[in-house]
């Protein structure tokens, strides 16, 4: 990836986070200063060449935090204790298909000397198969778009709808939820996780990234087991972004072009982690003689406002998509599947508006 020039809205390559997909699904407790001093380091990296000892200007940090100018020394002395003792928890499978859980430092060093400016730090060598030399299963996104978050949950659950951009949802069980963005001793009514998280985040993502989300809560009688969030493009905020770009590139005069390999590079990024898919789900842009499944259930919550997903029962829900389903396949029995759905898409809407 050294040599791509243009990657995320046709932006500078230091201007745009690389993370492989297992690094955006840890765990971590980086708070919102620290994950953005994270992501502004990650920008910088060649990626195809050793962690080099990176320099912060101390205004930098400054400027995306809270940080007292007066007494920037004190400061920047705790931001150096705070990154080293940063660790990300990663959970994978090992060759044999085991299931491994592996604890990882972000930072072998970070130093900060008086008078000069800047904090220098680096990257720990264990961070290079998911920073460095990235290849399939990686995820790019705009470090201004990340810079916009305020909250520490926001940019985690940003950086996981990145992730499934291609594939437009992600659905995941309420206790990895927890899990991910460390929940567990906080927020035990999920209303209230509700409210103070998820919400948050989505009145946020719609405010100021490119991407925004609606969700559905799916529950075993009144206890919510799993969320299915539906990712879209949010085309006026892309529009801004796009705009900033433009200036960025006029400011520089610079004029170049993506290459083929680095086009290739953002769909496989884009694509998604055939992990993360479910069962029958294949990855867009995977190498293979059939198409990604079609679900016109899916297709047609997508379609709903968050409101009108929240006033919709799940029992409603399942009979609109029965009575449409089964109307399609008996007046079109020999249809494949991908037709199907989306003649049952489009009669759920009908259904739907004529309730």
């Amino acid at each position: 990836m050294g040599h791509q020039k243009r990657l995320e809205l046709g932006a500078p390559s230091d201007k745009v986070v690389a993370k492989a997909n297992d690094l955006i699904r840890a765990r971590h407790s980086l708070s919102t200063m620290e994950q953005r001093v994270l992501v502004m380091m990650v920008a910088k990296l060649s990626r195809e060449s050793e962690f080099p000892v990176q320099e912060i200007p101390i205004h930098e940090i400054a400027d995306i935090s809270d940080i007292d100018g007066s007494n920037v020394y004190r400061a920047a002395q705790d931001i150096c204790d705070s990154l080293v003792d940063q660790t990300v928890d990663i959970h994978d499978q090992s060759e044999e298909g085991n299931r491994r859980y592996t604890t990882y430092n972000c930072f072998s060093m970070c130093q900060y000397e008086e008078g000069k400016g800047v904090i220098r730090a680096k990257f720990n060598e264990d961070m290079r198969p998911f920073l460095l030399e990235l290849k399939r299963r990686f995820t790019l996104y705009l470090v201004t778009v990340f810079l916009r978050l305020r909250s520490k949950y926001s940019t985690q659950i940003y950086e996981l709808l990145k992730m499934r951009q291609g594939l437009s949802n992600l659905r995941m069980s309420i206790e990895e939820f927890r899990w991910k963005l460390g929940l567990e001793d906080k927020y035990q009514e999920f209303a209230q996780m509700k409210r103070r998280v998820i919400e948050q985040a989505r009145g946020e993502l719609k405010k100021r990234a490119d991407i925004y989300f609606t969700y559905r809560v799916i529950r075993e009688g009144r206890s919510a087991k799993e969320i299915q969030f539906y990712i879209h493009e949010n085309e006026e905020v892309t529009q801004e972004l796009k705009e900033e770009v433009s200036a960025l590139e006029n400011s520089q005069d610079t004029t170049v072009s993506r290459s083929d390999k680095s086009a290739q590079q953002e769909r496989e990024a884009t694509a998604g982690d055939s992990r993360d898919q479910e069962p029958s789900t294949p990855v867009l842009g995977a190498t293979s003689t059939e198409g990604p499944q079609v679900d016109g259930k899916r297709m047609f919550l997508e379609d709903l406002s968050q409101e009108e997903i929240s006033s919709l029962s799940g029992s409603e829900l399942d009979e609109i998509h029965t009575k449409a389903r089964n109307q399609v396949e008996e007046d079109n029995p020999d249809a494949v599947s991908s037709v199907l759905a989306y003649k049952t898409h489009s009669l759920m809407k009908e259904l739907w508006e004529d309730r």
